[in-house]
């Protein structure tokens, strides 16, 4: 179980961010323009898309919404056995 919560926690944050640059080049987006946007720095929105870091549901609720999204779209395809 332990190392199943600590994949989870690696895991989800990567796919987390997947999803978010995934969507921002869909609306042709830059970084920089996305990160201006949500009230973020560049380098925080990089990092986030890289799983670098692990972003509050109301930053990722932010996101979504700057994104023209629902969370639930953001998180459609974030499956349990996506999750190695």
């Amino acid at each position: 179980m332990e190392s199943e919560l600590k994949n989870i926690n690696t895991t989800i944050p990567k796919l987390i961010g997947e999803e978010i640059r995934k969507f921002r080049k869909l609306k042709k987006l830059t970084q920089t323009e996305l990160a201006l946007m949500v009230g973020k720095d560049r380098q925080y929105l990089y990092k986030i898309e890289k799983g670098v870091v692990k972003p509050n549901i109301v930053t990722i609720s932010i996101i979504a919404f700057a994104l023209d999204l629902e969370l639930s779209e953001l998180f459609e395809n974030i499956k349990r056995n996506n999750i190695k």
